[in-house]
């Protein structure tokens, strides 16, 4: 597969997972018959599981990895769960975490010789809108004696500058590269190099 091939079918895959992650559809829920008039009422119980919307308004997802000949590419979606238009302008803040949730020592770089990066551009999400970005990395070793770098989880955040991390459970295979690639947010997502 070549390199435009690889980096078509990539960007129409990013682009159709991150629409189909945003789908509000869900399932008819089952009808229970009707209890008896003599049962108690159940007491409530708190719930254990998060909000269905962060209080920040803004909930970031990642996407399955698309690998190939050693190149990793993985979409992530920021969808405005809120009530009001959400501004981003900019990359997404990535930290690549241990299997401890610790930080690794990964150098993150703006664009990637994969997909081109035309930059960040204003975008403002109304509720219910998205927009997407990509984390690419080669899985390639060049030194035997450092070791190769595995993260386990990403930290994300909306912008590079803060905001509240997410965590994203993913194996991030960097090989002894110790490099990993962020386009910038947009609405259609990267375009194939050509």
């Amino acid at each position: 597969m070549t390199r435009t091939a690889l980096a078509a079918a990539l960007a129409l895959a990013v682009t159709a997972l991150a629409a189909a992650g945003c789908s509000s559809a869900s399932e008819p829920k089952a009808q229970s018959a009707p209890k008896a008039q003599s049962e108690p009422k159940p007491t409530a119980k708190p719930s254990r599981t998060a909000p269905a919307c962060p209080e920040d308004g803004v909930v970031i997802k990642g996407l399955p990895v698309n690998a190939a000949m050693g190149t990793r590419a993985m979409g992530i979606t920021l969808t405005n769960c809120g009530t009001s238009p959400y501004k981003i302008n900019g990359y997404p803040g990535v930290r690549v975490l241990d299997e401890h949730r610790k930080p690794l020592d990964v150098k993150i770089a703006h664009g990637s010789d994969i997909v081109d990066d035309v930059g960040p551009e204003p975008l403002t999400l109304k509720p219910g809108e998205h927009a997407t970005a990509v984390l690419m990395w080669r899985n390639r070793v060049t030194d035997v004696t450092g070791g190769a770098v595995n993260g386990a989880y990403l930290a994300l955040t909306p912008a590079e500058d803060g905001g509240r991390p997410q965590t994203v459970r993913e194996l991030v295979d960097l090989g002894s590269t110790g490099k990993l690639g962020v386009t910038a947010w947009h609405r259609e997502g990267p375009k194939p190099r050509r």
